[in-house]
């Protein structure tokens, strides 16, 4: 289970009528690099699509520029 962001494995006993019981949290390091992985994943996932959205409206603007022609709100001598 993931505990407050940390992958970890129960191991003990609880008495399910009493709710009483002892155990201990320990380390799940095999989750833990897998949960990673992911993330990892997910992160270069969202990464490369906010590139490309980047390139594509970098690319628009770069046309919408050179098909606009003169613009009539500046004065000669602005850009």
């Amino acid at each position: 289970m993931i505990l407050n962001g940390v992958c970890v494995i129960w191991r003990g006993s609880i008495d399910l009528q009493r709710l009483d019981g002892m155990g201990c949290l320990e380390y799940d390091d095999e989750r833990a690099q897998h949960e990673d992985a992911l993330a990892q994943a997910a992160f270069e996932e969202t990464r490369r699509r906010t590139r490309d959205f980047e390139d594509r409206d970098r690319s628009h603007r770069e046309d919408m520029e050179a098909t606009a022609g003169p613009k009539p709100w500046l004065q000669h001598g602005q850009h």
